[in-house]
């Protein structure tokens, strides 16, 4: 498979910088991806250390001095973050600034130079980060964990993987546990982040119009004043298959009922019939035309809302569904009905038509975000594999019912959660 949008060079054992050429943005994008396996004892640590390091560095000790800098960059914007893809967890330091055409020469350069002040030269003192700062973030930290109770939407899907993936990776929090801030201090997340910088794959992608041969040699001449031991990433995806169905109930004080259903697809993206799992799922779950949509939701009124979608790292379909607590039964029920009817091929060549054009109209759209694209590239790169856009789209229009009906009949129901009311 190939990537024709995107250029790749090597920095150095480990780093690769990733170009998407388009002169059409007055901007460009940067991120710099730093890549760790998914890991119980770590994860709260590196969600952490990203609002720690952006906290203020050697030369910007304070956010009031980098936000000046930034101005003097024609007002760049940056992010500092954390997510998760498949069974790895990403640091993420991100840019936008202006083009050179935009702004002045050397500009680009100038924001990478904050990039690894945040990265490279921290503000520390006394052999660790600065205790206010980590005791700030870890307050703030703990309130961005606890809130996922406030979007019950997202909470209910969370709950319902966390009960299907016991044991997996794949399962953990990519910003972390609220238990684990307790024992982290300023001078062990310190020593952390020591290790991490040293030894984690780094993905930089950069998409816009810049003289990427200026830039290549910048990011040879940074990487090659660190001491690299970099080790590479493996067993980034995951396929497990279902076992008995389990059924978790919670009750809070909801007004609304979520209900959540994984599956094990066992078919990931590198699989050879991804895409008419793709497919399938548009016909299925994925957007206003889905039979899930039109009659779950619209039909039969059982749901506020009813989707499905697919994690392409771990061979996972998700089920989300908003019902009136009453209606639990008929619209469990329903959804495997409209299951069925995919599974045996129950849908016409219109539905296939337009499930396949909002897939390539989705990819089409991409070209339009750096962010998208950067992401979407980013997964290929995990994956080690993965095609370009236009041959993602050559791929989508090939797909065949009987492909469909195929990759559909793998699917088995994993676990239930419902959240419902308190009586």
């Amino acid at each position: 498979m190939k990537m024709t949008d995107i250029k790749k060079f090597k920095i150095a054992d480990g780093i690769s910088l990733n170009y998407i050429n388009d002169k059409k943005y007055k901007t460009v994008s940067i991120s710099l991806y730093l890549h760790r396996k998914l890991k119980r004892d770590e994860v709260t640590k590196n969600a952490l250390l990203t609002s720690v390091l952006r906290q203020g560095t050697k030369k910007y000790p304070t956010s009031k001095e980098i936000n000046r800098y930034t101005e003097e960059l024609y007002g760049a914007s940056y992010g500092l973050s954390v997510f998760k893809k498949g069974n790895i967890q990403t640091l993420s330091f991100g840019f936008n600034s202006l083009t050179e055409k935009y702004s002045e020469n050397g500009i680009i350069e100038k924001c990478f130079d904050l990039l690894f002040e945040f990265l490279l030269n921290p503000l520390v003192e006394n052999g660790g980060f600065v205790k206010k700062n980590v005791d700030t973030e870890k307050i703030n930290l703990e309130a961005d964990i606890k809130a996922l109770i406030n979007d019950k939407r997202a909470y209910a899907d969370v709950k319902c993987l966390e009960n299907m993936c016991i044991g997996e990776d794949s399962a953990l929090s990519d910003i972390g546990y609220v238990e684990d801030l307790e024992n982290i201090d300023e001078k062990n997340l310190y020593e952390h982040y020591k290790t991490i910088i040293t030894q984690s794959p780094v993905d930089i992608f950069i998409v816009g119009d810049v003289d990427i041969d200026k830039i290549k040699a910048y990011l040879e001449e940074v990487f090659s004043k660190v001491n690299l031991d970099i080790t590479p990433l493996d067993n980034v995806t995951s396929k497990k298959s279902a076992n008995e169905e389990k059924y978790v109930e919670e009750k809070l004080d909801v007004a609304q009922g979520k209900l959540s259903i994984g599956l094990r697809t066992n078919t990931i993206a590198t699989d050879d019939d991804y895409y008419p799992l793709v497919v399938g799922n548009s016909i299925f779950g994925s957007g206003a035309h889905s039979k899930l949509f039109n009659n779950v939701r619209e039909k039969l009124s059982l749901a506020y809302y009813a989707y499905s979608r697919l994690d392409k790292f771990n061979g996972i379909m998700l089920i989300g569904s908003g019902i009136e607590f009453v209606n639990f039964n008929k619209a469990k029920d329903e959804i495997f009905v409209q299951l069925e009817a995919t599974k045996n091929g129950e849908f016409t060549s219109d539905e296939l038509f337009i499930a396949k054009q909002a897939i390539i109209n989705r990819l089409k759209s991409y070209y339009d975000s750096p962010a998208l694209l950067k992401d979407y590239y980013l997964c290929n790169i995990l994956l080690k594999d993965g095609d370009s856009i236009e041959d993602a789209i050559e791929k989508v229009k090939k797909v065949t019912k009987e492909e469909i009906v195929a990759v559909f009949s793998k699917i088995k129901s994993d676990t239930v959660y419902f959240l419902k009311g308190k009586e």
